[in-house]
Parts: C-alpha cells; sequence; structure tokens
C-alpha cells in the first residue's frame, strides 16, 4: 500500500465512467501503464459530487466534498488527472485543486504514439471540458485529419449531456444533440468526455460512430 500511493498522480475517472463506462477506464490505465506513467488509482469508487451540485442537491454536494478533500489528504493526493469534463471543472472550481484532462498528459507523449489511422474524422468540443488543442494533438499524431465541427471550440454548442438536462429533461438533451450530427461531415465523431461519449452514442444516427478518445488509442 505504501508503493501504491507513493505515486506522482492521480487517475480520477469519475463515478459515471466507473459505473457505466468501465471500459474507459481500463483504456486509459493501460495507456497510463504503457507509457510508463507514474501513477495510481482508488480503491474506492469516488464521485466528485458535480450531479449533486448541477441538480440542486448542494448539502449532498459538500458532504461529498468534505468526504473526498479528507480522502485526498489522507492519500497525500497532490496532483489529479481526469477524463471526465464534470470532474474537472468540479475539481478546479470548487475543490480549488489543480486538475489535468486525460488528454494533457497523453500529449507529452505523441511520439509514442504509431500513426494507425489515414481517414478523416471530427471532433465535438464538450463547453463543461473546455480542452481543445490536445485532443487534436493525438488524434493527428495517430493520422486522423480532423474536421472540426461548425460549431467548434469555445463557439461550441450544448449537445444536452450538460447541467444534468439527461435526468431532468431528457427529451430536451435528446434534442440538444441533433444539430452536432448534422454538423458531422465524417463517419466518426470523436469525444474526450465520457458523459458526452454516452449520451451521444445513445443518440448517434446509424450513419455515425460515436467514439470516446481511448478507443482509437488502444
Amino acid at each position: 500500500m505504501i508503493k501504491l500511493f507513493s505515486k506522482k498522480f492521480l487517475y480520477f475517472p469519475g463515478c459515471l465512467a466507473s459505473a457505466v463506462l468501465p471500459n474507459i477506464v481500463d483504456n486509459y490505465n493501460k495507456l497510463f501503464y504503457r507509457l510508463q506513467l507514474d501513477f495510481f488509482s482508488l480503491p474506492e469508487n469516488t464521485c466528485c459530487g458535480a450531479v449533486a451540485f448541477t441538480n440542486g442537491y448542494e448539502k449532498d454536494f459538500e458532504d461529498l466534498k468534505e468526504k473526498n478533500l479528507s480522502l485526498l489528504k489522507k492519500r497525500k493526493i497532490k496532483s489529479l488527472v481526469t477524463n471526465s469534463g464534470n470532474c474537472m471543472y468540479t475539481f478546479a472550481l470548487h475543490y480549488d485543486l489543480p486538475v489535468q484532462h486525460v488528454s494533457q498528459i497523453l500529449v507529452k507523449y505523441l511520439h509514442k504514439f504509431p500513426v494507425k489511422y489515414e481517414e478523416k474524422v471530427s471532433i465535438y468540443d464538450s463547453p463543461t471540458l473546455a480542452v481543445y488543442e490536445e485532443p487534436r494533438k493525438i488524434l493527428d499524431a495517430i493520422g486522423f485529419e480532423v474536421i472540426d465541427l461548425e460549431k467548434n471550440r469555445k463557439n461550441t454548442l450544448l449537445c444536452g449531456a450538460e447541467g444534468g438536462m439527461i435526468q431532468n429533461v431528457p427529451s430536451l438533451a435528446e434534442n440538444l444533440s441533433r444539430p452536432i450530427f448534422q454538423m458531422c461531415k465524417t463517419e466518426k465523431l470523436i469525444v474526450s468526455d465520457p458523459l458526452v461519449f454516452y449520451h451521444l452514442k445513445k443518440n448517434a444516427p446509424k450513419n455515425i460512430t460515436v467514439l470516446e478518445l481511448s478507443e482509437v488509442l488502444i
């Protein structure tokens, strides 16, 4: 246990990825091991509290925050890496902790990713995540020609996965996903956030395959 928690950064996948998309979590673990990165994962299935906060359960959020801060302090964690836009936003804004997206780590090792594709692909920018260039650099390094959607980066559109819409107004969430696919001019659409991936994949038309970033790296 001492060796486990002497690692340099904590990979925090978030509760959605851990519970619903374990293959995505496994992908990032494999990538980190393959790159021989100094990281660890918590044995506990922890939640940052983003969903509780956005749905108005402030007391539940504060309880989760207190529990998490105690856990991070106990484990002497100083550096966080996540694939979740909600977790990244929550840790940075509400916990005041330094946190990076997985793409901001992986982009430092582009020389270790072989070119394996020769095709065009689109990318959707999650407004919650707001990490734009690193995923594009990674996709470019492995051979993709990245075709931006008409609305991209800071001008991206909401896709319906944001702000608790999936839970509270699912019909609106579904409707908001449609313009994203209408702007997509390629057969594949890459996203870098598990909640967005889950939502867009569920609502994707038959002619578009939605992939999470790690799926094209493994």
